[in-house]
């Protein structure tokens, strides 16, 4: 009998325990936990810098991260080729990407949306701007070709038509008639 006694004790406290949790609100994580970096896309003459920059690419990626506002595994993608592999060695900027930059530097040291002093050195971001400034804009034709390589260098979704099926399966098209007439907003809602 002490053993049943045990047992019922035991899960009548575990009762008691689960309803008080329950009771009380989670907490989150405080401020302090969050990346105090810069959010937004990371302009691309910047992305420019870090990936072809024989200085700043020889830098570590925490130490470029906080540099330019951005987090760690932006830059080791930067480095890597992972994302932006449309800069080329070759870019230049447009005025769009001087104007991306100067606001991006902006940012630096303001508070941002989490009320934290968003990171970043001004002063290595602004010579770096003004290098690229000193070398020249893009020209139209710069600009086509960068817009041409970068719509080209995303993954396209296949279509239906091309997906390819297994042999000997059959492809069924599904049209309004088939489902009453319904829409795909209608179906949904």
């Amino acid at each position: 009998m002490t053993d049943e006694n045990t047992i019922a004790d035991t899960s009548a406290a575990s009762a008691t325990t689960e309803t008080a949790a329950a009771a009380t609100p989670q907490k989150r994580a405080p401020a302090s936990n969050f990346l105090p970096i810069v959010r937004g896309r990371l302009p691309l003459l910047f992305v420019h810098a870090i990936r072809f920059d024989k200085v700043l690419h020889a830098m570590g990626n925490k130490d470029l991260a906080v540099k330019f506002g951005t987090s760690v595994g932006k830059v080791f993608d930067i480095k890597k080729g992972r994302n932006f592999s449309y800069i080329t060695e070759g870019f230049k900027p447009s005025p769009d990407d001087i104007a991306a930059a100067e606001a991006w530097i902006a940012q630096m040291g303001a508070e941002n949306a989490k009320g934290l002093v968003a990171v970043g050195d001004k002063s290595l971001a602004q010579t770096t701007l003004d290098e690229y400034k000193a070398r020249g804009l893009a020209s139209a034709e710069d600009l086509a070709k960068l817009e041409a390589a970068r719509t080209s260098s995303r993954a396209k979704a296949p279509t239906p038509a091309s997906a390819t099926t297994l042999p000997g399966a059959e492809v069924q098209t599904i049209t309004a008639s088939d489902v009453g007439g319904a829409t795909a907003d209608q179906l949904l809602s």
